[in-house]
């Protein structure tokens, strides 16, 4: 698969129109091309931000079910050690 490009069709509220062409201007000088670019920029960035979601929260679960550390004792707090 090349470069090939697919065409969407959307719509948006005048607000978000205004605020995609200004993006697509301040950031790629209205050229042609510079509307893909800036839906094609934040669907990567979503993405990213959903991927790290999901490890976050694998994260999250790994901590709350506890991690084996091969024997060793895992203290509650400070004081338990030193009795």
């Amino acid at each position: 698969m090349g470069n090939s490009m697919g065409n969407v069709i959307i719509a948006l509220n005048e607000e978000d129109e205004k605020l995609m062409r200004s993006l697509a201007k301040r950031k790629f000088g209205g050229k042609k091309g510079s509307l893909s670019k800036v839906v094609s920029e934040a669907l990567h960035k979503y993405s990213e931000e959903d991927e790290w979601e999901k490890e976050r929260r694998k994260f999250i679960d790994v901590l709350g079910k506890g991690v084996n550390l091969g024997g060793y004792k895992m203290y509650k707090n400070r004081s338990e050690i030193y009795d």
